[in-house]
């Protein structure tokens, strides 16, 4: 799969996850299918992490200069799971970007220091 396709699917992809978690949100918040408490709850957290994605979606142009398809897969899901927490828990959001930014710092450094001791040929 060449780079022009590979980078709109990822559009694509984030663009249908974004309207599907939207339209979710929407019918749990219009219909009575869940408690009161829990039905709020789960169509804020629906609708919230729908705009999210929307946002990444309306991003991605901007994105695709910065060169985000080079990007690993796994990493692409941990910053997902990063944004989703920051929406529903900001607490735990903010735990977990701390970790997720301090690993990205160790590994980095990591494999700065494994570039440094390997010889030059």
């Amino acid at each position: 799969m060449n780079k022009a396709k590979k980078s709109d699917f990822q559009k694509l992809a984030i663009g249908l996850l974004a309207l599907g978690f939207l339209i979710a949100g929407a019918f749990v918040s219009a219909t009575d299918m869940l408690a009161m408490g829990s039905q709020e709850f789960a169509a804020g957290t629906l609708l919230k992490v729908g705009f999210v994605l929307a946002l990444c979606w309306i991003a991605a142009p901007q994105l695709e200069r910065l060169g985000w398809e080079k990007l690993r897969g796994n990493l692409l899901v941990v910053l997902a799971i990063v944004l989703v927490l920051l929406v529903i828990r900001p607490r735990i959001g903010a735990i977990a970007a701390a970790v997720f930014i301090g690993g990205a710092l160790l590994m980095s450094l990591i494999g700065w220091f494994r570039n440094l001791s390997t010889p030059r040929k």
